[in-house]
Parts: structure tokens; C-alpha cells; sequence
């Protein structure tokens, strides 16, 4: 049963229904353990797939395929852009994200951006998405989402097949912690090695940074709307990261969208990630998502 959630914008009522419906599905075949093994195909991002991301891509596509109010479905498993219809709304996806991850125990999941006006490809900027957030296939099934600027949690309740959905009114939490892969570090800008070692240093009496990596963007950032912080996924000085290694449109852009409704802030280290300028569905971006003032000193590091 799909959550009966009310958005601020009653064309989305569906669009709801329709990803909770399909988080639910692939909940399911996750649980069963289908889909958690290396197939021989790749997706449109280059990526290596298992048997999960496709059953995850078409759960979404199949639960929205018939919503007069959805216009495109944007996939990291499709070329392109997928029209459905002539509404108003544009979905993008990262159908099962931190799919690896599940491959060993680690909480993967689903991201998504619901955007309004999207008819090509540059349009799924953070100037027009209306909701973002992500939902988590761990020891529960769970949804975080901004839908426009009121902030929402849910679980849903495996015995009785229902979702319990309740707002967040806190603001981002504070902690002294980073969600970063500091094994790259050699690689990274030198700017961005001065500030990280400048915040891990307890040589001065100050508490160093806690260091915290799931390689789950989903498990990361729920950490960051529990328990506040830093996450990172910097642009690296080695083959294939000099661009960063997440999408900007169907996981960097939601999740920003998020943590701003929450008060905190993201950059691709130069200006935030909501205004980004889009040129390709599946482009690359560097990624800093957290607390505002965290995200500031980022920014002052590089003066």
C-alpha cells in the first residue's frame, strides 16, 4: 500500500503515491535478496550494474508510467529523457543508489527530484525542482524528503503495510563530523588538502574532525539529517574523478534541495549546487553538502 502523503502542490499527490509504491517494490525484492549479483551490462552513466538497479529502474518507470501529471522520467539507467505524458512535472532518479554497497550489508537506496518545466535537459536545474530527498532500503524501509520547504520523514511498517509520515520542524543538527572518502586525499585540490588537514589537526588543542564513510550517499546523508555535518565528494587529480564522481541532476541537485530546506547549504565548491548551471542529464559535479557555516568556511579556504 502506497503512502496517502498530502503535498503543499496536489498535482504531486501521485507522484508520491507512485514512489512510494515502487520503493516498496524494490524493498521487497531486496529483502528476498534478488537482483545481488554483478550482471554484464552497464548504465548510461558508465557505471557497472547489478541485477537490483535494473529491477529498481523499472519499478520507478512502471509506477509512474500512467501519471497524467509527469512528463519525463530521467533515470542514471537510461539514456535519455522518457516521456510519459504533457504534465507539468519531470521525475529524475537514481533508482538504487550505493548499490555496490548492498552487495556487503551496507544500507543502499533510492534518490529523486521531482522538477516543474523540465523539456530538455538544461531545465533540471535547482531553479525548478519542488521536491527532493531519498528513501533507505536498510533494517527498515524509510523515506527523507523536502516537499517544497517543509521537510518530512517516514517508515514504513512491514507488518501492516502502511507509511508513518511525520514533518521534520528542526533545523539541521550541528556535529564534528565529515562523510569523505580521506583515502583520496593526495589527489584532491591542494586547497582542499590544506583545509582538511587544518580541520583534523588536534595539535592546537582543537577537536579534530570525526571522520565518517559508508560510500552510500544515501546512508551519508541520512547521518547528515540526523546528526548534522559534512558530506563530500570532492573532484579528484586521477582518471575519471576530475569532474567528481556524483550526478549532478538526480543525486546531487535532490539531496541539496533537502538539506537546504533544513537550513543548511551545498557548493560544488565554487557557488551552491542549486544554482549550478545543468548542460547534460548525466554530468558529473563535485560535491558539499551540510551546515551552512561549514559549507562557508569551504569557501573562505579557497580565498
Amino acid at each position: 500500500m502506497s503512502a496517502n502523503f498530502q503535498s503543499q502542490t496536489p498535482a504531486l499527490n501521485g507522484i508520491y503515491s507512485g514512489l512510494f509504491t515502487a520503493a516498496e517494490n524494490i524493498y521487497a525484492h531486496l529483502k528476498k535478496g534478488s537482483g545481488l549479483h554483478i550482471v554484464e551490462t552497464s548504465n548510461d552513466s558508465g557505471d557497472a550494474q547489478i541485477g537490483l538497479d535494473v529491477i529498481a529502474d523499472e519499478a520507478f518507470f512502471d509506477s509512474l508510467k500512467d501519471d497524467p501529471n509527469v512528463r519525463y522520467v530521467v533515470s542514471e539507467e537510461r539514456p535519455g529523457l522518457s516521456k510519459i505524458s504533457d504534465g507539468d512535472y519531470s521525475i529524475a532518479l537514481d533508482p538504487l543508489d550505493g548499490s555496490k554497497s548492498a552487495l556487503i550489508g551496507i544500507p543502499s537506496g533510492a534518490i529523486f527530484g521531482i522538477f516543474k518545466s523540465a523539456e530538455t535537459d538544461v531545465d533540471f536545474h535547482g531553479g525548478n525542482i519542488v521536491s527532493g530527498g531519498f528513501f533507505v532500503f536498510g533494517m527498515n524501509l524509510e523515506v527523507y524528503f523536502a516537499d517544497g520547504d517543509k521537510v518530512f520523514k517516514g517508515l514504513f511498517d512491514q507488518a501492516t503495510s502502511q507509511w508513518t509520515i511525520l514533518p521534520i520542524t528542526a533545523p539541521l543538527p550541528i556535529s564534528n563530523v565529515w562523510s569523505i572518502n580521506g583515502a583520496n586525499m593526495t589527489v584532491w585540490d591542494d586547497w582542499l588538502q590544506d583545509h582538511y588537514a587544518a580541520l583534523s589537526d588536534a595539535t592546537n588543542g582543537q577537536t579534530p574532525i570525526n571522520i565518517r564513510w559508508f560510500a552510500s550517499m544515501v546512508s551519508d546523508i541520512k547521518r547528515l539529517v540526523l546528526q548534522g555535518g559534512m558530506f563530500a565528494y570532492p573532484r579528484a587529480n586521477r582518471k575519471g574523478y576530475e569532474k567528481g564522481h556524483l550526478r549532478l541532476v538526480y543525486e546531487a541537485i535532490p539531496m541539496s534541495f533537502l538539506i537546504h530546506a533544513m537550513g543548511g547549504a551545498s557548493s560544488n565548491g565554487q557557488q551552491s549546487l542549486l544554482k549550478t548551471p545543468v548542460k547534460t542529464l548525466h554530468e558529473k559535479t563535485p560535491v558539499f553538502i551540510g551546515e551552512a557555516d561549514k559549507i562557508a568556511a569551504l569557501h573562505k579556504a579557497q580565498e
